[in-house]
């Protein structure tokens, strides 16, 4: 399975390659990067590709899976958590579309949006993706999905700088250069902290609980 997962994660490194060329020469390529069916496949594919990467079943086996994802806390906080995310990443990524009116690299009409979901998050709909793409291996408790999830964030950090630097920075300049003062690529620190501790306090809680 680890081979089958760098072999998707692969593709995905390889498909942000092409970004620059295509951000660089948008005019040119415009009747591709504007066909709404070709974006809809992109995002598809992408989106099956992020998940797939978490979602297929441990090296080893669900059976061994180390000791920490079977304590209780984890057992039931897990899925909890995971649910939560995944409610929330689709939530954002519906009401972003709604907001923007296109899907993928389409051009938004409206120039540069700062408001509702970007008020929050220079690039909510990669965000909700990443939640996603955590929830899945919290409610399989999968130990290999966990591990592959760093990289996930790792391409699509990769991604948006490859479309700040090669695209919004480039139309929008000054005005994109303040946005970027005061929001966050993938929404606030504060937001990534609860989720990290929770996480961390559901393994700490069923540890203690277990040495005793």
């Amino acid at each position: 399975m680890w081979i089958i997962r760098f072999i998707l994660l692969g593709v995905l490194g390889a498909s942000i390659c092409v970004d620059p060329y295509l951000y660089r020469h948008r005019r040119q390529y415009e009747g591709l990067l504007e066909n709404r069916i070709f974006n809809i496949t992109v995002v598809i594919v992408w989106n099956c590709l992020c998940y797939l990467i978490v979602a297929l079943p441990p090296a080893g086996g669900w059976n061994l899976r180390p000791d920490w994802l079977g304590y209780q806390s984890v057992r039931i906080g897990f899925p909890v958590i995971g649910s939560l995310l995944i409610c929330a990443g689709a939530l954002l990524g519906l009401a972003t579309l709604k907001q923007r009116k296109v899907i993928g690299i389409q051009d938004v009409m409206e120039g540069l949006l700062t408001s509702g979901a970007y008020r929050y998050f220079r690039h909510p709909i990669g965000t909700g993706i990443i939640w996603v793409s955590l929830e899945l291996p919290l409610v399989m408790r999968n130990p290999d999905g966990l591990l592959m999830f760093p990289a996930i964030f790792v391409i699509h950090f990769v991604a948006e700088i490859i479309e700040e630097r090669n695209d919004m920075c480039v139309r929008f300049r000054e005005q994109y250069q303040a946005y970027r003062q005061t929001t966050r690529m993938f929404g606030p620190i504060w937001l990534w902290s609860i989720i990290v501790v929770i996480i961390l306090l559901l393994v700490g809680f069923g540890w203690s609980i277990d040495m005793r």
